[in-house]
């Protein structure tokens, strides 16, 4: 292994001995700082690294939401306590933080501005990252393989499931294994964890959104009146499905869901829902309702909010290949919903009448 990696540190600083608490246990780290092209970096290690067969290691990007603030949305905080906790068990090992790789790469500033532009803007990720003249991931881990001479580190065990840090530390010529790590899916990490499985080919188990909507697209798309529809437990098993040309979606696919099976509930349509369908997909217990479309009416959202469920656009690789018009709130009146689709009109009875065309 060459050292030219390591004579580029600007500045490095320690080590210092700090005692951290992981879970119920007290360990020593030696910590130490450093800059490297004007970037801020730390590391913490414990135990005698050069005995060691192969090192643990997390490479660490900073995130005030998740390591801070303690966000649900994101599963860096548990990336980070989980391989603390690997490391303590192991009783030794080694975390690379980059201090200045907040949002990855863009820093704490684009971060805040990447939530801003999300919530309150309604722009999809690419959307905001195309708005900073950046790819979805500027990393650069230079830094990490300079670290990793310093400390005379050259056999790795790579508590990660990101396929670049992997092969970075490949073509830099370390001796690398990887230790996969992953956060169990909850409805609060659910689409952020999608996106970097089919953004950035992170190796997670689990199937994406994109994955769920995908046959039931092909099913439907060579008909403007054809409807599918599934629902997914847990993301692991489809426990009800329906396809068919009759709009009264979700009352067919309810229909397929009995029992109501334990677990996290999302339905996946080929279509755009009405708002009574919203209200039934709600009264089941799913917590997600998603569709192949960039951009949702905004009558949906406030309703999805109302219920206390999220409807979630899913365009980016599920975009139809071809227009496909969809039927969209027009009026409300007395008797229920008028619905348009182009020339088209129906009404949408809440009585439980027959939906009629006007």
């Amino acid at each position: 292994m060459t050292s030219s990696h390591a004579d580029s540190l600007e500045m490095i600083v320690g080590p210092v001995r700090l005692p951290l608490k992981i879970d119920d246990s007290v360990n020593y780290f030696q910590l130490h700082y450093f800059e490297f092209q004007g970037k801020r970096w730390a590391c913490a290690a414990l135990g005698d690294l050069s005995s060691l067969s192969a090192v643990p290691l997390r490479i660490e990007s900073a995130c005030f939401f998740g390591h801070v603030m303690h966000s649900q949305q994101c599963d860096c905080g548990f990336q980070l306590d989980e391989a603390f906790r690997r490391i303590s068990q192991r009783q030794g090992g080694l975390v690379i933080y980059g201090i200045d790789q907040d949002a990855r790469g863009l820093g704490i500033e684009k971060h805040f501005r990447i939530y801003d532009y999300r919530q309150n803007h309604n722009l999809d990720t690419d959307e905001v990252y195309q708005r900073f003249h950046a790819p979805l991931d500027s990393r650069s881990y230079e830094a990490v393989a300079a670290i990793l001479h310093f400390l005379q580190v050259d056999k790795i065990l790579l508590m990660s499931n990101n396929r670049a840090r992997l092969e970075f530390l490949r073509e830099q010529g370390f001796q690398v294994e990887r230790d996969e790590i992953e956060a169990p899916l909850t409805r609060y990490n659910m689409a952020t964890m999608m996106l970097e499985k089919e953004d950035l080919a992170y190796q997670w188990s689990f199937q994406t959104h994109g994955d769920w909507l995908r046959p039931l697209q092909e099913r439907a798309e060579a008909h403007a009146d054809r409807r599918a529809a599934s629902i997914v437990c847990d993301n692991r098993q489809v426990v009800a499905e329906w396809q068919g040309d009759d709009w009264d979606v979700a009352r067919h696919l309810l229909a397929e869901l009995a029992p109501r099976p334990e677990g996290s509930l999302v339905v996946y349509l080929s279509d755009l829902p009405r708002l009574d369908e919203l209200a039934a997909y709600a009264a089941v217990g799913a917590r997600f309702v998603v569709v192949p479309f960039a951009a949702l009416p905004g009558y949906l959202e406030q309703e999805a909010n109302r219920l206390g469920i999220k409807l979630q656009d899913w365009g980016r690789d599920n975009k139809y290949s071809q227009p496909r018009p969809q039927w969209q709130l027009e009026d409300r009146t007395d008797d229920g919903h008028v619905y348009r689709r182009g020339d088209e009109r129906r009404l949408c009875q809440l009585d439980g009448a027959a939906d009629t065309a006007v």
